[in-house]
């Protein structure tokens, strides 16, 4: 549900970044760097938990989004078929993770959802708005209500798109739909998972939002571009993944960082371990000693000289890789998304057809659609 859930507090720091070079073209800008207060203020929902004020919403139109009020009733079976999602109290509703008695609380801890029969009711937990989803099926999970009964994972994955990544673009283009199948685990609809793509170069942090299904996954991955730049950005595009991450949600908190460099300068990358370390302290003090709520950063270093990432890869207790080909790297990628254990060696080879496959070019892997 790309660009469907932007909140304020995302817009007014999306021009913040880890170094006081420069985005885009205006050389003159000073941007400040990562530090303390800039992960206070974009982590807070990480660090401390949902907080009311902090829950204003702005929603991009979309003919697939059917805006719904409080008091609502809502007939599910007379929903128009160009409607993909319900936006209801300023947020795309996702469902939740049962939390007893038929109800289900969201990701994000905004929503309550109680299921009564095929009645469903939705309460935006802050400020009481209610809504009542008549002729709900739990089975078919329309409109991306899913109500499962364990939590699993909230994934974020943080690629690069340097013009030195293009060869590993296009592999992780090629099993997007295999990473996603892993990650939520959508044939045994047991369990509650969600996945978030970053994508950052020395010009851009591009933040596709948190998606639920396959679908949502691989119309991301598609749109991925790569950019004749150098890599940069590698701080606050980790903070602008762990920004979709929510405290005490059941969810195991992980990334997946995948570059070909480092941070531009030896400082920057000192800073961000010191930063990471840090972060993970208070995480664990404000959950009482528990590592529930710790970020783990598992890094796929596609160049032999990224020494400082592996240092805040293992600091975090994640796992580091080197691959040294395309196919390797789809392995191993493969087998990250499926909780470490080996995948089929079909799904390594496989190549899935799309029109950004059929036309694709190795010097331009992202030609523009006719």
């Amino acid at each position: 549900m790309r660009y469907l859930m932007k909140s304020l507090l995302a817009k007014a720091l999306l021009c913040f970044v880890f170094t006081s070079s420069v985005l885009g073209a205006n050389p003159s800008t000073k941007i400040p760097e990562v530090d303390e207060k800039l992960i206070d203020t974009m982590l807070s929902r990480l660090i401390y938990g949902a907080k009311c004020d902090e829950m204003a919403m702005i929603s991009h139109f979309d003919p697939s989004v059917l805006w719904v009020k409080d008091k609502d009733k809502i007939d599910m079976q007379k929903i128009p078929a160009k409607i993909r999602y319900l936006r209801f109290a300023g947020r795309i509703l996702s469902g939740g993770i049962s939390s007893g008695n038929s109800t289900y609380t969201s990701a994000d801890k905004e929503f309550l959802y109680t299921l009564n029969g095929a009645d469903l009711e939705v309460m935006s937990i802050c400020d009481k708005q209610r809504l009542i989803l008549n002729n709900y099926d739990k089975e078919k999970e329309d409109y991306n209500l899913k109500l499962r009964a364990k939590p699993a994972k909230e994934i974020a994955i943080v690629i690069n798109v340097a013009n030195s990544m293009k060869d590993y673009v296009f592999a992780f283009k090629e099993i997007a739909p295999l990473i996603a199948k892993h990650i939520l685990q959508e044939e045994s609809r047991g369990s509650y998972a969600k996945i978030t793509l970053v994508s950052f170069s020395n010009y851009d942090v591009k933040d596709f939002d948190d998606v639920f299904s396959s679908s949502e996954f691989v119309e991301s991955a598609k749109n991925l571009k790569v950019v004749n730049s150098q890599t940069k950005l590698i701080n606050y595009a980790l903070i602008k993944a762990m920004s979709h991450f929510t405290k005490d949600n059941g969810l195991k908190k992980e990334i997946f960082l995948i570059t070909d460099g480092n941070p531009n300068d030896r400082g920057s990358a000192e800073k961000m371990l010191y930063l990471t370390k840090n972060l993970n302290r208070n995480i664990v003090k404000n959950s009482g000693g528990s590592k529930k709520n710790w970020v783990t950063i598992h890094t796929l270093a596609l160049n032999k000289n990224l020494d400082s990432l592996k240092e805040l890869t293992l600091a975090t207790e994640g796992s580091f890789y080197e691959p040294s080909s395309a196919y390797e790297f789809k392995k191993l990628l493969l087998r990250l998304s499926n909780n470490g254990k080996d995948v089929d060696p079909r799904e390594i080879n496989v190549i899935v057809p799309s029109k950004t496959h059929k036309i694709y070019d190795p010097d331009d892997p992202n030609p523009p659609k006719k």
